[in-house]
């Protein structure tokens, strides 16, 4: 998949989920008590100010960072708005360790530097940073999650449901197991050293291929999870619309096949159906979980 895919998705849940119930960084504390301070709650809290301030200046702000000139929908987009509240290293020093085992990208307190041109390579992420972010994201108790629900429907239903959507779909051709036909096979042979098909070919700004797989092949496979995406969706080239929809489905497919190569797929799922359930439980219920 292109390296202008989501990236530093840690930072979806990050915001989506940052009561800090019991967070921690490497000073230690519990990753699960009520003793520990809400250490993620200020970025949950500055995402909607952060989106205002940043209102026509996303181009020159988020492009360089993180490949996005939109703060309205993707990870990159979520990942941009969040890092505009606390800085990407400030809030990765709270981590018990780095985000990523290998990979072209350096995410650390130290420094965050993402390579976001690189056309086959990617971040296999730590499994011990996807745990800790998965038990000290979520809040804990009715009134953390009451406070924190309207920031997670303006700012995240649709991405949580999208990626759900597509793991499911995924699921119905054997994922993880085994690959589904199409694209997704298509995309699990790059990741291991295959050319990318005609078809599915990477191409640069300027046109020119650039030796990665493009987002565009899962499209037809996205426009037929529209429906059931359960929010509002306009016309073609509005904001919550059928093209931002498709994007971040498009991305999705990528994140999760990705995930299966890194060993850390059960990690995320897992994660996943726990925001869903805390914020989203009835539309879960409707969509197998």
């Amino acid at each position: 998949m292109s390296r202008r895919l989501a990236l530093l998705v840690p930072l979806v849940l990050v915001a989506a989920a940052c009561s800090g119930s019991g967070a921690s960084g490497p000073s230690g504390g519990s990753a699960s008590g009520t003793d520990a301070p809400p250490a993620l709650l200020d970025v949950w809290a500055g995402l909607d100010d952060a989106s205002a301030a940043l209102s026509g200046r996303e181009p020159d702000v988020c492009a360089s960072a993180f490949g996005t000139w939109f703060t309205d929908f993707g990870v990159r987009g979520l990942a941009c708005l969040a890092g505009q509240v606390v800085s990407p290293g400030t809030l990765l020093g709270r981590a018990p360790t780095s985000p990523f085992r290998s990979g072209p990208h350096t995410a650390s307190a130290a420094a965050v530097r993402l390579d976001l041109d690189a056309p086959r390579a990617f971040g296999h992420y730590d499994p011990a940073f996807v745990r800790w972010l998965v038990g000290a994201g979520l809040p804990d108790g009715a009134a953390a999650v009451a406070l924190t629900k309207p920031i997670y429907d303006r700012r995240l239903a649709r991405l949580a449901r999208v990626y759900w959507l597509t793991r499911r779909d995924l699921e119905r051709g054997g994922f993880p197991a085994s690959t589904p036909s199409g694209p997704a096979a298509q995309y699990a042979a790059f990741l291991d050293g295959a050319e990318a098909p005609d078809d599915a070919r990477g191409y640069d700004a300027d046109g020119n291929p650039n030796g990665g797989f493009s987002v565009f092949a899962f499209s037809d496979q996205s426009e037929r999870l529209l429906p059931r995406v359960g929010l509002s969706v306009d016309n073609e080239w509005s904001v919550d619309n059928e093209w931002t929809f498709k994007y971040e489905a498009n991305t999705a497919y990528g994140f999760w096949l990705r995930r299966r190569a890194d060993g850390t797929e059960a990690l995320w799922h897992d994660g996943l159906r726990r925001l869903l359930a805390t914020y989203d439980r009835p539309w879960l219920a409707l969509n197998g979980g």
